[in-house]
């Protein structure tokens, strides 16, 4: 079982970790961007490189979500049998 948690931790990790750098990566661009004057291309591209993002945290949310949920289920299934 810890096995199994600390894999799907990884996987979350690698997840939210690549969700950081391409945040932090189109917010340095559009950054950059508000200074100089912006085309209708450039903005149509940010708003893709936003929805992209968007889609990337639903699906690793929707794939990790259940089981990470089961393993939390069970630490306090765990935990509430050494309360009582």
């Amino acid at each position: 079982m810890t096995e199994r948690l600390e894999v799907m931790t990884g996987r979350l990790l690698a997840v939210v970790t690549g969700l950081r750098v391409a945040a932090r990566t189109a917010l340095r661009c559009l950054g950059r961007g508000l200074g100089a004057a912006q085309t209708g291309q450039s903005m149509v591209e940010y708003a893709i490189l936003a929805a992209l993002i968007a889609v990337v945290a639903m699906v690793a949310v929707q794939a990790l979500g259940g089981g990470i949920a089961q393993v939390f289920q069970n630490i306090l299934g765990r935990i509430s049998g050494i309360v009582t």
